[in-house]
């Protein structure tokens, strides 16, 4: 895997040894920039945004705004000196003819590859555009349409009562603690959305569970639904909540063993969760197609 990339990863690991995910971290000082978006205003996505969306939290950029140093002097700007890069991830195939095993035919290799990206914030003189926006907002300005348009229309029921938060496979239901049991608004609504990750997960959706067996494969689900949380949370501009659901917390230790043994497992899950969280904004508005939402404005 590349250094830079690396050098994030084991960022992420020594958050998860003391028991923090480090993908929740509220945004400094009432700063609200939303989702990571490219030059052109397109989204980033998968485990780009988790990546760029926790250096926006802890490097405190008021920007959602990533360019790369080219993109920027295009623009007009320049990247201030002594900033420092972040790194994005770039997909990458390359067909190599006839090695196909056996049959001669084209072998297609994926790869990745990283490039550097600056936050607006670390550039001058880029258009009004990329520059944080001022106004106050409502951190929780989207729950009243947003997720009570998911509640009502995913086709999973949603129960209040006990004291667990977890999606029951055999009956396809979510099950909550009421909304009184959390501390705020935004530690009720990432672990409702944790749960509708897992319930993207069902045969009749995304299929998942099948080939789970054992705590090693439960432990990946429930870091599919941890960012697909986040990732969905992002979207609809809700701040992350810095708590982790009781239940949830004794993965954070798992997962740092994991992504020690195999840092590219949480390529894997971000990959899964941005499925998830695609399938899970379609039903805020209805259940349109995912089509259709791409022309609905992010939120920031």
């Amino acid at each position: 895997m590349n250094t830079a990339l690396d050098a994030i990863i084991d960022t992420i690991i020594i958050e998860l040894d003391k028991g923090v995910a480090p993908w929740r971290q509220p945004w400094a000082n009432g700063a609200r920039p939303g989702f990571p978006l490219r030059s052109t205003g397109e989204a980033f996505s998968g485990m780009n945004a988790i990546l760029l969306s926790m250096l926006q939290a802890t490097r405190g950029f008021g920007s959602a705004y990533w360019l790369t140093f080219n993109q920027a002097k295009d623009l007009g700007g320049n990247v201030r000196k002594g900033e420092k890069a972040s790194p994005a991830i770039l997909y990458k195939t390359r067909t190599i003819e006839g090695e196909a095993e056996d049959k001669g035919d084209d072998r297609v290799l994926r790869f990745l590859k990283t490039y550097s990206v600056f936050n607006a914030d670390q550039i001058d003189g880029l258009p009004e555009l990329f520059k944080p926006s001022t106004a106050p907002t409502d951190a929780m300005e989207p729950l009243a349409q947003d997720i009570a348009g998911i509640m009502a229309n995913f086709p999973v029921p949603v129960t209040h009562g006990g004291n667990m938060a977890c999606y029951v496979v055999a009956e396809d239901i979510i099950r909550m603690p009421p909304r009184e049991a959390f501390a705020n608004d935004e530690y009720y609504v990432t672990t409702l959305l944790h749960e509708f990750g897992h319930a993207t997960g069902a045969k009749s959706r995304l299929d998942r569970f099948a080939v789970y067996e054992g705590r090693e494969d439960y432990a990946r689900e429930e870091l599919v639904a941890e960012l697909t949380s986040h990732l969905t949370s992002l979207h609809l501009g809700i701040n992350p909540s810095q708590s982790v659901f009781q239940d949830h917390i004794a993965y954070l230790g798992y997962w740092a063993e994991l992504l020690k043994d195999r840092p590219n497992e949480l390529l894997k899950a971000a990959g899964k969760a941005q499925l998830a969280c695609d399938m899970i904004l379609k039903y805020r508005h209805g259940g349109q197609s995912l089509e259709d939402l791409s022309t609905l404005p992010l939120a920031g």
